[in-house]
């Protein structure tokens, strides 16, 4: 027997469905801002009950979604180390990758002439996304088998520093167990400056930037960390661009979009010279295509340069004199990026002659390095190139002429593993990781 539902009952229903949908809600937004009325427990509950179609969600993709860090291969004549007549290379690379039998990616050091793996770190994902799922929106979506560890940054005691695009700043010891987590959206580069301090790429949310005129801007920051994960200083690139004369470069150039500037390297000046003091910073701005030294002590920019370079995503000193950048040659259009000459290429800018040079032109065309976007360099001691051809999973070391050798991390006949931003370190620099005598010792 049918009985029809009486019309008062069901806009009764449908009343107490929107108030309860109403008051929800407000209490999710209450907790989110840091409101007072709600104790932990409660607060927890609210947030999992309304996490829960994004965690089926998540499930869902999870099952389906294919692995990003499983990429198709650019170069199939490569498997693992090719090395032209026989070439002894006795240096060593901190490589960022996908580890095919922990089904996430890992941190290898690598002897480069053998690919002996010297050591090897695994964070532990699942202990740090129930750590943060409810404080930072990256590791609330975020899946094990697509979180990259962007840019390792190792010190002597094994402990390692890393982050993924707009995510929380993570430390690990040498155990991969976890020392710290910064909430935040760092990205980018990494890297020590001469007293341990860490320096790295965030954004600050919401913006400082031009507020309500400019509320969707990506506020990009540099930031110093402290060994102990404290951020003790950071400060909006665009604000220190503004300050410093330079407001037709920020906001004068094309149209405005969220991308403002793309902040990716921010290199410390590890001693002083004629044209920098220890301290400073080269910071590279993409979207710019510029480069600048900036003294934070007194918020000065002492140098500042657009092109010839073309998007970059790579700056270092090189001696007393120089610095290499590592420039991707690309034009934009609509957000895709395709190449103007066919490769990508490193200039080297001395500031004693104000000259740009590209001494690795013919190495670099022959090999066809072509990284759309990302990619990394090291100018060598002895003056050959170490490159990370990020978009097609390649490492490769070359002098001005001709390849050395080629690296990719192959995972089967058709795909290899994607690559992070990997390192170069010397037979010197690896004398000085002092965790590993006392694995040996004991």
């Amino acid at each position: 027997m049918n009985k029809k539902i009486p019309v008062w009952l069901l806009l009764l229903f449908i009343w107490g469905f929107c108030i309860f949908t109403v008051t929800f809600g407000w209490a999710v937004w209450h907790i989110k801002s840091h409101g007072p009325f709600f104790n932990r427990k409660t607060s927890n509950v609210i947030i999992s009950i309304a996490s829960f179609p994004s965690l089926v969600k998540q499930t869902f993709t999870e099952l389906i979604q294919p692995n990003i860090l499983v990429r198709s291969d650019c170069y199939p004549s490569i498997n693992g180390y090719k090395v032209e007549k026989n070439y002894i290379d006795s240096n060593y690379i901190l490589l960022s990758t996908f580890g095919v039998k922990e089904h996430q990616s890992i941190v290898k050091l690598i002897r480069i002439y053998d690919q002996k793996t010297i050591y090897q770190w695994t964070p532990n994902f699942e202990q740090i996304k129930e750590l943060m799922k409810n404080k930072n929106e990256f590791w609330f979506t975020a899946l094990k088998n697509n979180v990259r560890l962007l840019h390792p940054l190792l010190s002597p005691d094994g402990s390692i520093v890393f982050n993924d695009i707009a995510s929380p700043l993570i430390k690990i010891n040498k155990d991969s167990k976890l020392i710290w987590i910064i909430n935040g959206a760092f990205h980018h580069s990494l890297e020590y400056d001469a007293d341990g301090n860490i320096w790295v790429s965030s954004i600050i949310m919401p913006s400082e930037f031009l507020p309500n005129v400019l509320d969707e801007v990506e506020d990009d920051a540099i930031a110093k960390v402290s060994p102990n994960g404290k951020l003790v200083f950071q400060k909006s690139v665009a604000k220190i661009l503004v300050e410093n004369g330079y407001r037709g470069l920020v906001l004068g150039v094309g149209s405005v979009d969220k991308d403002l500037l793309h902040l990716n390297d921010i290199q410390p000046a590890l001693t002083s010279s004629q044209y920098w003091m220890k301290g400073d910073l080269l910071i590279s701005l993409r979207t710019r295509s510029t480069v600048f030294l900036y003294r934070p002590s007194t918020n000065k920019i002492l140098w500042l340069k657009t092109g010839p370079w073309l998007h970059q995503h790579d700056i270092d000193f090189i001696d007393s004199e120089r610095i290499g950048v590592f420039g991707n040659n690309t034009v934009i259009d609509e957000s895709n990026e395709r190449l103007i000459d066919g490769y990508n290429e490193e200039y080297i800018y001395d500031f004693k002659t104000n000259e740009t040079q590209t001494p690795y032109t013919e190495f670099l065309k022959k090999a066809k390095v072509a990284a759309l976007v990302e990619g990394r360099s090291d100018v060598l001691p002895n003056g050959d190139l170490f490159i990370e051809e990020t978009t097609n999973n390649r490492l490769l070391r070359g002098n001005t002429k001709n390849t050395i050798w080629q690296f990719v991390n192959r995972i089967d006949k058709h795909s290899v593993a994607a690559l992070s931003w990997s390192r170069f370190i010397t037979k010197e620099e690896f004398k000085k990781i002092t965790f590993l005598k006392a694995i040996k010792n004991n």
